[in-house]
């Protein structure tokens, strides 16, 4: 083997480990923010128990690492308005990760996943569906 095809093999071999890198990164990523996004439903749960409860108008919420006493209806929003973020970040890193995937797969001479591309159908296409199929 010549010194131009060695290098082009460590070439190759360096590529594919940087994006199973980014991969594995993803991936941990993903689940330490699905743990966020489980404990923070978990707790909007628990704010939205007994609303009526007027002894309570306040309660404790932690904010990064700060504690904090405010306002029932303050805290829930702002819970509610992590979970979006939180999934949107989801969202972001699940779309990313297919790419790199695909990216891995073309490196080393792997067809794409044929189903990584697929996305769910809309109410409307099921509402028209539904219309079409026979009734049994």
């Amino acid at each position: 083997m010549s010194k131009n095809d060695e290098q082009k093999c460590l070439e190759i071999i360096k590529s594919t480990e940087e994006i199973a890198d980014k991969i594995l990164m993803n991936k941990q990523e993903l689940i330490a923010l699905d743990k966020r996004r489980q404990q923070n439903r978990e707790a909007i749960r628990e704010v939205q128990k007994n609303p009526e409860d007027k002894e309570e108008t306040k309660i404790w919420i932690t904010v990064g690492s700060m504690l904090l006493k405010m306002p029932r209806e303050k805290a829930l929003g702002l819970l509610k308005n992590d979970q979006l973020q939180i999934e949107r970040e989801i969202q972001i890193l699940q779309s990313d990760q297919k790419i790199l995937v695909n990216k891995h797969r073309d490196l080393e001479h792997f067809s794409p996943y044929s189903g990584t591309n697929i996305k769910p159908l809309e109410h409307k296409e099921i509402n028209a569906l539904k219309a079409n199929l026979p009734m049994m």
